[in-house]
């Protein structure tokens, strides 16, 4: 979950320290357990966070906010990672921008870091030359397994904020990407650019996914060689025997 994201709590229980853990289902269904002191908890009723007035989304791959406008004078209060959503409450000169952040927490972040949005807002389709740029910016991000910001990534959440960012909502994990979020089979050896492609040891035990782009090359965040967010080619052996198909958008 990044920072910022509308959880549903599902039910509450302690961990033999005693604390509060939540178990939540994020926007995409996707569900776990978090601290309850990860969560700021809405009254019934009460609007989402970042729901309605001027937001402020990311674009940066991370932008910091700061206790106030100077990013020298104290350490950042928040990493905002790319995509997140802000509520803007004022704003300083051409540079700086004042936001809420989730914790009901004022703080500071520069106009460089993003755009600012009237929510409801959405993410607009994307040709797929510029889901291929999106996806480059994000080589060399170490690969984490559960992750899905450039904090660290693994391969579905990698696929998950490209396509999210493209206007293609997916849901998490390889295999339901492939069987259950609505995308169109792909014959082998028709793979095009933004495709999916999709790995394992069968067709019913998937657990790896990467993106097509140019030249039979897919963009991946594996743990094979370099576990990073890389390119690789598709009829690489290590590739070809635990290639299971592809899919692609509507």
């Amino acid at each position: 979950a990044l920072l910022g994201d509308n959880v549903k709590v599902l039910k509450t229980e302690k961990n033999p320290a005693g604390e509060d853990w939540h178990r939540i289902a994020t926007p995409d269904t996707y569900e776990g357990w978090v601290p309850a002191s990860s969560l700021r908890c809405l009254a019934p009723g009460a609007k989402p966070y970042a729901s309605s007035g001027k937001v402020f989304v990311v674009s940066s791959l991370l932008a910091n906010t700061y206790r106030e406008p100077d990013v020298t004078k104290h350490k950042p209060v928040k990493v905002a990672p790319i995509s997140t959503v802000l509520e803007v409450v004022g704003e300083k000169g051409e540079r700086w921008l004042e936001v809420n952040l989730p914790g009901d927490t004022r703080a500071w972040v520069q106009k460089g870091d993003g755009d600012v949005r009237e929510a409801p807002w959405s993410w607009p389709r994307r040709p797929v030359e510029d889901m291929i740029v999106l996806a480059k910016r994000f080589i060399g991000v170490p690969y984490t397994w559960g992750g899905g910001s450039p904090l660290g990534l693994d391969c579905s959440g990698f696929a998950q904020l490209v396509y999210k960012m493209s206007g293609i909502p997916i849901l998490r994990d390889a295999d339901i990407q492939m069987t259950d979020s609505g995308l169109l089979e792909v014959p082998k050896g028709q793979e095009k650019p933004g495709d999916l492609v999709f790995f394992g040891g069968a067709i019913d035990r998937i657990s790896h996914v990467g993106m097509m782009i140019e030249d039979g090359n897919f963009i991946n965040a594996t743990t094979y060689q370099t576990p990073c967010v890389r390119i690789d080619r598709l009829k690489e052996e290590r590739w070809t025997k635990i290639y299971q198909g592809a899919r692609r958008p509507k």
